[in-house]
Parts: structure tokens; C-alpha cells; sequence
């Protein structure tokens, strides 16, 4: 009798929860600002599942909720739904995100599309079931480049220099075998941390150099173009379970549609961005990428040497 009783306040349970998400507004929060490519994309993803899934998604901006880390840690405990985030940080909760770190991993944008698309990706995605959080979708995120007060043609232009990251250790790592000096910090800190000098520059793509006005401090892009690190689109477990089978099912449709809208999205603001970026007079330079390259070789050494259970991913991956 006590066993039927506790299965009876369980199912009980359960079923509150799916009816509070039925009847919740979902809340989709972000750390970028509005005109951001990302967020028009999310912006998107939201009125698509209100439509189809019958879901009020609300999104929230600008870090209004906190930031990347904050967002994560909310989507994990039930108190959001849906997060984007980049690829980066994950590896503290799923392993097998360490991959998408790695410097100069892809020959070519469509090998890029390529694993991201297909059966790695996937793996990836469902592999932080655990960790109170799946990813739906990868965004992309474009390549990501230095941006200081002077050119950075050679890994030899980067010692000496204190260059924001995120928080990863593959990402400390290349910044350590470039010759720079490697500074995690929260992306809302970067702006102050720039104009303060408690950084010498940073690395990210033209969009977020663009829209975060990091321009404003540090005025040469250097296009080294090291990493390729997507953006997630990531759902709380807890959300997820409480969902029908039809709104999960018109939720992952959503998502891979909003894949190619984020490729739009991108694409035309990265030339928006590329032509403000002149007119302010910002310095493009192109690096010599094959010495950038040959620096990262330990990268990889290091990686294989503990990451042994993602030496097999790694090596389909080098092999399309």
C-alpha cells in the first residue's frame, strides 16, 4: 500500500508539472543584445514553437537574466527552458564538447556543416542528458579571430599579450601554445576589461566584435581564424520530459529550421558588420595562418593523451 501511494503522488506530481509547463510562458534567455544575428534567430525559434507547438516562448535579451554560466545553471534546474550557449563552456558538463575547441579542426566550411550535421553532432547534442540539459541545435557561430591594439600576423605578435577566453581548457590551451596569456572571463565583463587593461585583447568572431562595440577598444582584427566553436541551442531536461511527444517532435523541426535561418542571419550581418567596421576605421589583418597551425600541434598531443575516449571522434572526424 505505501509503494501504491508514493507511485500515485509521483504520477501526481508529473502531471502538475506538465500542466504548469502547458499553461507557463517558457522563458528563452540569452547573453547578447538584440541586434545580435543569434538573437533574431532565437527571436524566430520562439514565434515558430508558439505556433506550432502551442507553447508561449518569451525571450530574454542582454543578459536581463544573467549571464552565460548563470543562464546554463537555470536551464539545468527547471527555472528556464532554453538557453544559447556557446559550445566552449559545455565541456565542464559533457566531455565530448571538447572537440569543437579544438584550433583548426575543419579543411573547409562544409566539413564544418558536415559533423556538426550529421551522427557526431548528434552524439554530441544528447551527450549532457545527464547533466539536467540537451542541445537541440548547433547555431553558427562563424570563426573566431584576435582582436587587439596592434597586428597579430604570428603566434610571435600574441607573448606578452593577455587575451580574453572562454572558459576551457582547449581553449587555454591554444592560447598557451600561440605565446599569449590566457584570461577566462564572462562575456559581459570583456568591454571594461578591455578599457581597464586587465586584457590586452581578445578572440571572437566579427558579429559579437561588432555588436559588442569591443571595436571601440580595440581597433586591429587580426584573421588568424583558430577555432570554429558553434553556439547551442540548449532545452532543461526537466522542461523537456514534462513535454508531449508531439510538441518534442515539433520542437527538434523548429530547431533544425532554425539552423538554416541562423546561416541567413549570419551571413548578412557579418557583411553589415564588415562595412560599419571600416567606417570606423578598424584595421583587418591577415594572418599567416599556416604558422598558426604548426603552433597548435601540441594542442592536439595533449588532447589525445587524456581525452582517450574521444580520440575515436576526433579521428573520424580528421578523416572526412
Amino acid at each position: 500500500m505505501k509503494r501504491l501511494n508514493q507511485l500515485i503522488l509521483t504520477c501526481a506530481a508529473s502531471a502538475l508539472v506538465a500542466v504548469n509547463v502547458q499553461a507557463a510562458t517558457l522563458k528563452l534567455a540569452h547573453e547578447l543584445p538584440t541586434e545580435h544575428p543569434v538573437h533574431a534567430s532565437l527571436a524566430w525559434f520562439a514565434q515558430q514553437v508558439k505556433q506550432r507547438a502551442h507553447l508561449r516562448v518569451k525571450v530574454y535579451p542582454n543578459g536581463t537574466l544573467g549571464n552565460e554560466t548563470g543562464l546554463l545553471q537555470m536551464v539545468q534546474n527547471g527555472t528556464i527552458a532554453f538557453t544559447k550557449v556557446s559550445a566552449a563552456p559545455l565541456t565542464s558538463f559533457a566531455p565530448d564538447y571538447k572537440l569543437l575547441s579544438l584550433p583548426y579542426l575543419y579543411k573547409s566550411d562544409t566539413q564544418y556543416h558536415q559533423v556538426l550535421d550529421g551522427p557526431i553532432g548528434e552524439k554530441i547534442l544528447a551527450s549532457s542528458k545527464d547533466s539536467g540539459f540537451l542541445g537541440l541545435a548547433f547555431l553558427d557561430a562563424g570563426s573566431r579571430s584576435f582582436y587587439t591594439s596592434k597586428p597579430i600576423r604570428t603566434p610571435e605578435d600574441l607573448k606578452g599579450l593577455k587575451i580574453r577566453v572562454q572558459n576551457s581548457s582547449v581553449s587555454i590551451d591554444t592560447i598557451k601554445a600561440l605565446g599569449g596569456t590566457p584570461v577566462p572571463l564572462p562575456y559581459g565583463e570583456l568591454y571594461s576589461a578591455m578599457q581597464q587593461g586587465v586584457v590586452d585583447g581578445a578572440e571572437n568572431n566579427i558579429p559579437s566584435y561588432f555588436s559588442s562595440r569591443h571595436y571601440e577598444v580595440e581597433k586591429v582584427y587580426s584573421y588568424d581564424k583558430h577555432t570554429m566553436v558553434p553556439d547551442v541551442l540548449v532545452v532543461s531536461t526537466s522542461v523537456w520530459d514534462s513535454l508531449t511527444d508531439e510538441q518534442r517532435k515539433v520542437i527538434r523541426e523548429v530547431a533544425k529550421e532554425t539552423v538554416k535561418q541562423q546561416e541567413t542571419n549570419w551571413n548578412n550581418y557579418v557583411e553589415k558588420s564588415k562595412k560599419a567596421l571600416t567606417a570606423n576605421h578598424i584595421t583587418f589583418v591577415q594572418s599567416d595562418i599556416s604558422k598558426f597551425q604548426a603552433a597548435v600541434k601540441p594542442v592536439y598531443d595533449k588532447f589525445r593523451k587524456e581525452n582517450p575516449s574521444l580520440v575515436g571522434m576526433l579521428d573520424d572526424i580528421q578523416a572526412q
